[in-house]
């Protein structure tokens, strides 16, 4: 494919007079400031409650076995000075009220490090007078627990762990006071290229990136989570074997994103998404960048560049652009070069992936082994957003596609497919093995994206006629398992 889905859509522009909009594209509206923030308050006892001597009523030292420490939330200098000093296999206790920082809290060099707080809401975390562009909590060390907090207005990320093995974050909460905005952090809570990583009960608002992010990480478990407010809720990326279950994905830009990025060396694989609720993500795109600023409001789940992804059981409301869409890496980057990977780098299983091979190395641009089954669908896909033609061209594409009609409960871009037809199941393939067999109501598409782009291109709007819309159960694509068996349980070691 020549052209990015942006670049051919682009051309639309000259028509847009005639549609209401301008030929000029603005930066992203900031979000309005008095979006309801309930979910973000910050609430906390009044300092002269507390007692520096004091052990802590809920958690102290004294049920903890092994090198522990206890800090006040008025001892910020004493906070700092200990963190910075940790030995191995030491407990920090954090006491109730409000920590008032100016500047990340640094861990390096120290493996079992345990942070525990009294519990979200009681132990905040703030970074609202933040003199540098930092994060909340920045850890590298293996074996990291991070539980019972709040962290509030950092300047970057909330919680950032990076080549850990063995992170464990749990009823973490991370927000923006102000509600959502392109000047808040990129990212909530945001493990990267760590191993054996477990985030449950914890709670992200507010994200100008994503609220709960795993990226380039070897087995995790996310479950029970709850994301909202933000630009990408839950976003999997360039991840191996993950489970991720019963989170609550709502009142973001796009719900659940599941998806590669070219240069990454994890490919990612063996994801398993399901039983999360994912309803009304139709929060107005607020990213100031990066591949999220693509995402049009009121998406629900996007995969692509990726493989054995598993997608079942979730629930899907209102998510007024659509709910689940699955493209080629090449809708999002064209250029096949940009996604070249040096096999004796990747890190992870590859050896049993059908992965694209040539001299110049691997390529991992190719969506297949996606099962899409036993979801619910229910009032999505009414309003595609239109907002910009140039940084979010999918929901302009389906807008002009379904003209008004509900757009299809799941879409498939269908680049890389060997034969195409609007109307007879037998001449469409499935070479990549995408299979919407099994769903519990909703409807199926195939896009032809690559006769639609053309067609744009030429200035011809598609429309409903030149894609493919069989009736359950979608054959060819009604198949409801992977061809290399199922996904194993995740475990983390």
């Amino acid at each position: 494919m020549r052209l990015t889905l942006r670049a051919c859509l682009s051309a639309l522009l000259l028509t847009m007079h005639a549609c209401g909009d301008s030929t000029t594209e603005p930066p992203p509206p900031m979000a309005d400031a008095t979006s309801d923030t309930s979910s973000s308050d910050l609430t906390s006892p009044e300092p002269d409650t507390f007692d520096k001597t004091a052990h802590f009523p809920n958690v102290s030292c004294d049920s903890i076995e092994g090198l522990c420490i206890e800090i006040v939330h008025t001892d910020v200098e004493g906070l700092f000075e200990e963190t910075n000093l940790l030995e191995d296999n030491t407990t920090v206790v954090l006491g109730a009220g409000t920590f008032e920082l100016d500047n990340q809290i640094t861990i390096r060099e120290a493996k079992g490090i345990t942070v525990l707080g009294q519990g979200i809401d009681t132990t905040i975390l703030s970074f609202a007078t933040m003199q540098v562009q930092s994060n909340g909590i920045d850890a590298i060390g293996d074996d990291f627990h991070l539980e019972g907090l709040t962290i509030a207005d950092t300047t970057k990320d909330g919680v950032r762990v990076e080549e850990s093995d063995g992170v464990v974050i749990r009823k973490v909460k991370v927000t923006w006071s102000g509600g959502p905005a392109t000047e808040n952090g990129a990212y909530g809570l945001y493990p990267v290229r760590c191993r054996n990583v477990l985030m449950e009960e914890s709670e992200a608002y507010n994200a100008s990136d994503a609220g709960i992010y795993i990226g380039q990480c070897i087995n995790a478990i996310i479950r029970n989570n709850i994301a909202k407010g933000n630009v990408a809720g839950i976003e999997i990326e360039n991840t191996q074997f993950a489970d991720v279950h019963d989170n609550t994905a709502e009142d973001n830009t796009g719900g659940l994103l599941i998806f590669d990025l070219p240069g990454n060396k994890v490919v990612g694989r063996d994801l398993k998404i399901h039983n999360n609720i994912v309803h009304d993500n139709n929060r107005e795109n607020f990213a100031p960048s990066g591949t999220v600023r693509q995402v049009p409001a009121g998406t629900g789940t996007v995969i692509f560049a990726s493989r054995r992804v598993e997608l079942y059981g979730n629930s899907y409301k209102g998510n007024k652009t659509g709910d689940i869409a699955i493209l080629s890496g090449l809708a999002i980057e064209a250029n096949a070069s940009k996604w070249a990977l040096n096999a004796d780098e990747l890190i992870g299983e590859t050896q049993d992936l059908n992965l694209i091979t040539d001299d110049a190395g691997v390529y991992n641009y190719r969506t297949e082994e996606i099962v899409v089954r036993d979801n619910t669908h229910e009032g999505s896909g009414l309003a595609p957003d239109t907002s910009s033609v140039f940084y979010r061209p999918i929901g302009f594409l389906l807008a002009v596609l379904y003209n008004g009609a509900p757009s299809d409960s799941v879409m498939y871009g269908t680049l890389g497919e060997s034969s195409f037809h609007v109307t007879d199941a037998e001449q469409n393939s499935n070479d990549n093995h995408i299979c919407a067999g099994g769903n519990k109501g909703g409807s199926f598409a195939s896009l032809n994206l690559e006769v639609i782009i053309p067609m744009l291109e030429a200035m011809e709007f598609p429309t409903v006629d030149d894609i493919f819309q069989p009736e359950a159960p979608f054959t060819p694509f009604d198949c409801t398992e992977f061809t290399g068996g199922p996904i194993p349980d995740i475990t983390l070691e």
